[in-house]
């Protein structure tokens, strides 16, 4: 018998987004730890500062490599930055995680977003394209799109090594075998390195939020040895120990060094300022800066994707005399601007396209659907 069923009159499909990678997440729930929003948004205050460091204190020269505020921060910054995105995703990556969710909810997302915004990139040889000009416009969004944005594909390979791992019974084993074949792959080549390199922090760290592990468990003492370890390595730290000139080409004469170096240098700092981070933060968890930081922390997918067209229009401007201040304003500046320009595009139709999220759709239903019993 077939019966004749009253029904809705359209049916809306909720919009994509990226929330679950960790590195730019809506709102916060309830049960969230808020501290770890608060040390997102000082890690993205730091990576805007870095490159302004790079981009403006030392514009068109390489002095950045030797610059010691520019070393602290790169010390850290990417590896503790997708070792929270990593632990955060340990609540959402597991074996009940189905294949088309992961894909379309977490991974195609976040490469739309990076599409996206490695065409806005490309902006100079679509204005000269404009007046006739040879151009390499698809050449350069495609270079933008695998370089430019590392760090997230960084995510997606680190993502895809957790779900991967869960896919087996003892997942522990699996995702440190996939750590150990990351950092031993023979690709030493920009920006594979990169990515192989802090993927494995992804990994790592989800593996210590499935573990319950939790970042205040690091005893203050531990912290303070870490934070030892990491200044000395800091002394010793040079041109050739950051990953994007070794390449963690470990098999290399003189190389070796410098992967034996920057690899502690890394962990430890990473645990160390996350551990004074989260420290801080339950110390002025109801002030002003808190909640400011706490609310940059909810948006560093888009600042770190804008950030980057920034920097590459930093690059036009006739040289000036710089130093860290002026990169500081111009840190508050770009953060302020892209949290403006966020909020801009959460009221225009479709703005969200802009960060890889994909509108709610409307498909007109018909009056009645048929019920077979």
């Amino acid at each position: 018998m077939v019966e004749i069923i009253q029904r809705q009159p359209s049916l809306e499909i909720a919009p994509l987004e990226i929330a679950p990678l960790g590195i730019s997440e809506t709102p916060p729930s309830a049960g969230r730890d808020l501290g770890l929003d608060f040390i997102k948004g000082i890690l993205i205050v730091l990576v805007v500062f870095g490159h302004s460091i790079q981009w403006i204190v030392h514009a068109r020269t390489e002095a950045y490599w030797s610059d010691g505020l520019f070393k602290a921060i790169y010390l850290f910054h990417m590896p503790a930055f997708i070792a929270i995105s990593g632990y955060l995703a340990a609540r959402k990556i597991d074996a009940t995680t189905r294949f088309s969710e992961f894909l379309f909810r977490r991974t195609l997302p976040l490469l739309l977003a990076m599409a996206v915004w490695a065409g806005v990139l490309a902006w100079p040889n679509l204005s000269r394209a404009v007046v006739g000009l040879e151009t390499h416009v698809l050449s350069d969004v495609w270079k933008d799109f695998r370089g430019s944005y590392w760090f997230l594909w960084a995510v997606v390979v680190g993502s895809a090594g957790a779900f991967a791992a869960t896919r087996f019974a003892a997942y522990e084993r699996a995702a440190l075998l996939i750590v150990a074949a990351l950092l031993l792959a023979p690709l030493p080549d920009y920006p594979l390195a990169a990515i192989r390199y802090t993927a494995s922090f992804y990994l790592v760290a989800y593996l210590a939020g499935r573990a319950g592990v939790t970042i205040r468990s690091i005893r203050p003492s531990i912290a303070g040895a870490m934070a030892a370890v990491a200044a000395l390595g800091w002394m010793f730290w040079t041109r050739d120990t950051y990953i994007y000139n070794n390449g963690l080409a470990y098999w290399r004469a003189g190389v070796a060094g410098q992967v034996t170096l920057m690899l502690p240098v890394a962990v430890t700092a990473t645990l160390a300022f996350s551990r004074a981070a989260i420290a801080l933060h339950d110390r002025i968890a109801q002030s002003a800066a808190a909640r400011i930081l706490i609310a940059i922390g909810g948006m560093t997918l888009e600042i770190y994707l804008a950030q980057t067209v920034v920097f590459r229009a930093a690059s036009l401007p006739p040289d000036f005399e710089a130093g860290y201040l002026d990169a500081a304003a111009a840190t508050a500046i770009i953060v302020a601007g892209i949290a403006g320009v966020v909020a801009l595009s959460r009221r225009l139709p479709g703005g969200g396209l802009l960060w890889g999220r994909l509108p709610a759709l409307r498909l007109p239903a018909l009056p009645f659907r048929a019920r077979n019993d």
